[in-house]
């Protein structure tokens, strides 16, 4: 039996962070099959080491959530099928090792009955199933309307930081991880055709209401600050009473949120970044505003040291060093 148009759309996409950051050059019809596919995983269970893993997707059912039909369905599922088998996404691993991985290793469709089976492979699983930190979730009705690749990109990178309520985002890394280098030169036009139509369509379906600011360095545009609040137009009755008890039991943990900041924001690696969370985890206030003071510090450093002739420390050893120091003096533990 298919599922319906509607429990379909109830079904919740899992992917790490590290995987959400590293997808930037998907186009809408890959990014829709990729979190459709990752939506009817078993998120609950931990992927066996060294197995990959076979699952069908329905094609009819596919058809039906993104509201196309079965005839083009059909067609072009094959087409995306083999196209993520050739797309590769690189990130870092827990040891530090940049690993590139195929999104899909393996496919096989029937003719007859419209069936599609494919594999995920052993080194993107830890991406989709057994998540329990550094991941982001969504509902497929959040998404499924969108209408432009960077709309969805930009959901993705936003929602992150759901709980944070903003993420700054520098112009250039924004380019590439919304998949538009080189396009847009003028920040005004990347305003009209970018930004604010993605901003349209995120707070008109989604979970989430965003906001942009400039950042500026003297006339020059260098980034954008997003701001991120609920959409409790979007909530079902049952969310909005789940978010009431999460909010009287105190269930608003930041740790994740802020190590996720420390990561992306500031390029300190996955355990700095998480020695730091802890460090400061009874002062987040007092983070939040030493990490913006320290970039614009180490922004305004030489490229090379006039008297020794170093090179600039890269920016996440630097805010590291400079956090550490003042944890090591007694005012906090980095253990």
């Amino acid at each position: 039996m298919v599922p319906s148009m509607s429990e379909n759309r109830k079904s919740i996409v899992v992917k790490s962070n590290a995987l959400i950051e590293s997808m930037s050059d998907m186009n809408l019809q890959e990014m829709r099959f990729l979190a459709f596919a990752a939506a009817h995983l078993p998120h609950e269970l931990v992927p066996e080491k060294g197995k990959p893993y076979d699952m069908e997707i329905n094609v009819q059912s596919f058809a039906s959530t993104f509201e196309i039909t079965e005839k083009n369905a059909y067609r072009e599922i094959k087409k995306l099928a083999t196209k993520l088998m050739q797309k590769i996404v690189e990130f870092d691993d827990e040891e530090g090792y940049e690993v590139g991985v195929g999104l899909l290793s393996k496919r096989k469709y029937h003719h007859g009955e419209g069936r599609l089976w494919f594999r995920f492979d052993e080194d993107l699983l830890p991406h989709l199933m057994g998540l329990t930190e550094r991941f982001t979730q969504y509902r497929l009705k959040d998404v499924y309307q969108f209408t432009k690749t960077s709309t969805w990109r930009l959901y993705e990178l936003l929602r992150q930081y759901k709980k944070v309520g903003k993420r700054e985002i520098d112009l250039e890394d924004l380019r590439w991880k919304l998949g538009i280098e080189g396009k847009y030169p003028r920040i005004d036009n990347l305003k009209l055709k970018v930004l604010d139509p993605a901003k349209e369509e995120i707070n008109a379906t989604s979970d989430i209401k965003i906001e942009y600011d400039q950042r500026k360095r003297g006339r020059r545009v260098v980034g954008f600050t997003f701001h991120i609040i609920e959409n409790q137009g979007t909530k079902t009755p049952r969310e909005k009473i789940r978010e009431k008890v999460e909010k009287a039991t105190g269930d608003t943990s930041l740790w994740p949120e802020m190590q996720l900041v420390l990561q992306n924001d500031y390029r300190i690696n996955q355990k700095q970044a998480q020695q730091l969370a802890n460090g400061f985890s009874k002062r987040r206030d007092e983070l939040e505003k030493k990490l913006p003071t320290l970039k614009k510090r180490w922004e305004k450093l030489p490229e090379k040291n006039p008297k020794t002739g170093r090179k600039k420390t890269q920016l996440g050893g630097y805010i590291f060093a400079a956090l550490k120091d003042e944890i090591m003096s007694g005012q906090g533990s980095l253990i």
